[in-house]
């Protein structure tokens, strides 16, 4: 009689337990990161093949990959993806803060008209045109304001891939951080406008856009004076150092969510302070880059992720008009003041095409608005991923090719 302990039944039970169910259940974070191994090969191949910017492939990954899964990857993984966007939006917002210069904008006062004028002259545009078409004063309002921002993700990564240096590039950087700091500002007093619309609630549309702005100046100011501390006995080009220093914007940007902040508002006028507050010009820490390289790879695919065709169906003939209004009204404003501003004729149509770009992560988070006041949805969300859509596609080919004219692409 065969013992117990050699019964093959006894000895098929574990391997039935160690060994993988078939067919293999693959996990959601798999998914992801062969979502973004594939982005960034689709990136470098674009970039050696195509001569174009690398995020060029970074959405239309994200896209592709939303015709198989994408729902359902974004819904079961919100939370994570969400906090990994904050990041890469962070540091990208805090690196473009750190390279404005307000000395600069001092000795030439043009250029500030410049910044003023081109915003001002988008907002206008997008906003009658919204209101021509029917659309409420409120939500046009809302789309105005999201339309003066360019792009900080996008403007930050083509500058720096393509190495440009000269008077295109440096001013692209500070128009951008400044038109996009408009942007914010305008976004949350649209936001007290919808209170006000929808809730009839005073107190509410005046005490929401004032926390929003007040406690996010108090945040960034606070995180510049602690990096402007740790500086003066730590040096922060060292890679350890740059350890302590992502810990710092990480807590911060935790702090931020937890107080319901604006990120962008935040990490910019955090990088400005810090720029301008001391002698000691302050170097961003290359140990950075690798970070910020992989959630910008991230952050693009989950935009072309949550980008459907219903919504380029329904709001993408209005979303080419505003893009189209939105490029020449920005184009105008700094042709008017590019000689006096200290630039050509040639650079200023060159600066002016490259501010094209609109911010697409602004624009999706327009839908979170969707979510306080069902009544947009119908209106703001499909205009607001379409423009997202199309400017996530064709703006970094348009600043590529402004760089490449102006003779300051350095690669």
């Amino acid at each position: 009689m065969i013992p117990d302990a050699f019964n093959m039944s006894s000895i098929n039970e574990p391997l039935a337990f160690f060994l993988p169910a078939w067919p293999l259940v693959l996990s959601s974070p798999l998914w992801i990161a062969l979502a973004v191994a594939l982005a960034a090969l689709a990136g470098e191949w674009v970039r050696r093949y195509l001569g174009l910017p690398r995020i060029t492939a970074y959405p239309m990954v994200g896209m592709l990959v939303a015709t198989v899964a994408g729902d359902r990857l974004v819904a079961e993984h919100d939370e994570w993806l969400r906090w990994g966007l904050n990041v890469a939006l962070a540091i990208l917002l805090f690196e473009l803060g750190s390279r404005v210069d307000l000395r600069w904008l001092r000795h030439n006062r043009w250029l500030l008209a410049t910044s003023f004028g081109e915003s001002l002259a988008a907002f206008a545009a997008i906003f009658a045109i919204s209101r021509y078409l029917g659309i409420a004063s409120e939500p046009a309002a809302l789309l105005a304001a999201i339309g003066m921002s360019t792009s900080p993700a996008v403007i930050m990564r083509v500058v720096t891939e393509s190495n440009a240096q000269g008077q295109v590039s440096t001013r692209l950087l500070v128009l951008t951080a400044l038109n996009t700091i408009y942007s914010v500002v305008t976004i949350h007093l649209a936001m007290g406008m919808l209170h006000q619309h929808y809730s009839g609630d005073w107190v509410l549309a005046i005490s929401h856009p004032l926390y929003l702005l007040g406690a996010g100046l108090i945040v960034g100011k606070l995180l510049a004076m602690t990096i402007s501390r740790l500086r003066h006995w730590l040096t922060l080009r060292d890679e350890y150092a740059s350890i302590i220093l992502l810990s710092i914007v990480l807590m911060t940007i935790g702090l931020i969510e937890a107080l319901r902040l604006p990120v962008t508002l935040c990490m910019l006028f955090a990088g400005i302070v810090l720029r301008n507050g001391e002698r000691r010009a302050w170097v961003f820490p290359e140990h950075f880059g690798s970070v910020s390289g992989v959630l910008v790879v991230l952050l693009f695919l989950v935009v072309g992720i949550q980008i459907k065709m219903e919504h380029l169906l329904t709001g993408g003939a209005l979303a080419l008009l505003l893009i189209g209004a939105r490029s020449l009204a920005k184009l105008g404003g700094v042709l008017l003041f590019a000689r006096p501003a200290g630039i050509s004729w040639r650079q200023g149509l060159l600066l002016g095409l490259a501010l094209s770009p609109a911010a697409g992560p602004v624009m999706v988070a327009a839908s979170d608005l969707g979510h306080i006041y069902p009544e947009l949805q119908a209106t703001l969300i499909p205009v607001a991923m379409s423009a997202a859509a199309i400017m996530e596609l064709a703006g970094p080919i348009i600043v590529a090719l402004c760089l490449k004219w102006s003779g300051e692409r350095r690669e």
